[in-house]
């Protein structure tokens, strides 16, 4: 009976080889070029979002102005918001800021996710983690050692196919994030950044948490080489757990990369007006 459900087990690892070992091959390009995955089958362009990042970059260039407008109105004109005292050109200047991010949006992107990758693919290779082998052949080795290491190895191909559409998923969401990138540029019209800063926040942080999984991943794979399953199927949970994980590390009350660029950007703004202050108060004298 046991060699029978041990047979079975192994069958069904098996069967799943060639998904399990293709799936986990590029997964940097998977999670940071999600747009290549979706509109190109086996090489060949089926889809093109070129249509939509167009819209969406006009549709933010338009906002950009408006917000302009209608800010520069409200404080040189109804003196109902911000500082009316703030000079025109440096007004004038965040406009530009505004212009200048929208337009080089996609370059920008680019450099970000370069360095990103480039930084994981250094971790994988100073950690000898780069290395592909066979994911699917050491568990079928390693589950017929008996029911229970059929079951562990199971359990371990479970949780790596969960593991796999959490990275799709992050993907996708990285690929948003980027579409999303142009609308964001909306809040540098305002002195502090508006919302740009929290939004490009939220791009680094979930870069650096498909990198820190892809390391884990990679991780319970030289694992499950050195046939420590226990340990594997750890390492492939705290890869699953890692959104959290890093979230509670990286989201500190009243800390943060964006609360960092606000702080400095208002005290820049405030030192200029007390320049100005002083200037006046000399001139009166």
């Amino acid at each position: 009976m046991e060699s029978i459900l041990t047979n079975l087990l192994t069958s069904i690892i098996g069967g799943v080889d060639n998904s399990i070992n293709e799936a986990f091959n590029g997964l940097m390009d998977l999670c940071f070029n999600a747009e290549y995955t979706l509109t190109h089958n086996f090489g060949i362009a089926v889809l093109s979002f070129d249509n939509l990042k167009t819209l969406i970059t006009t549709f933010a260039f338009c906002l950009i102005i408006l917000k302009f407008l209608k800010k520069g109105f409200d404080i040189y004109i109804l003196w109902t918001e911000g500082e009316s005292d703030t000079p025109p050109l440096t007004f004038i200047m965040y406009f530009i800021r505004a212009m200048v991010v929208l337009i080089c949006s996609t370059v920008l992107w680019d450099w970000v996710v370069e360095i990103i990758k480039s930084f994981g693919n250094s971790l994988l290779n100073a950690m000898s983690f780069s290395t592909t082998f066979t994911l699917t052949t050491a568990i079928v080795n390693f589950a017929t050692g008996g029911i229970f290491s059929a079951i562990i190895g199971l359990v371990a191909i479970i949780l790596y196919f969960v593991l796999y559409i959490q990275f799709i998923m992050r993907g996708l969401e990285i690929w948003i994030l980027k579409l999303g990138l142009p609308i964001a540029c909306v809040g540098l019209v305002q002195a502090d950044g508006g919302g740009f800063n929290s939004y490009f926040e939220k791009i680094l942080k979930s870069m650096i948490t498909v990198v820190v999984q892809i390391i884990l991943c990679k991780l319970s794979m030289m694992l499950i080489a050195s046939s420590q399953f226990i340990y594997t199927i750890a390492a492939i949970i705290l890869a699953l757990k890692t959104p959290r994980f890093l979230q509670d590390i990286m989201l500190v009350s009243g800390g943060g990369f964006g609360n960092a660029v606000n702080t400095a950007s208002k005290t820049i703004e405030l030192s200029s007006q007390l320049k100005r202050k002083f200037a006046e108060l000399k001139r009166v004298k």
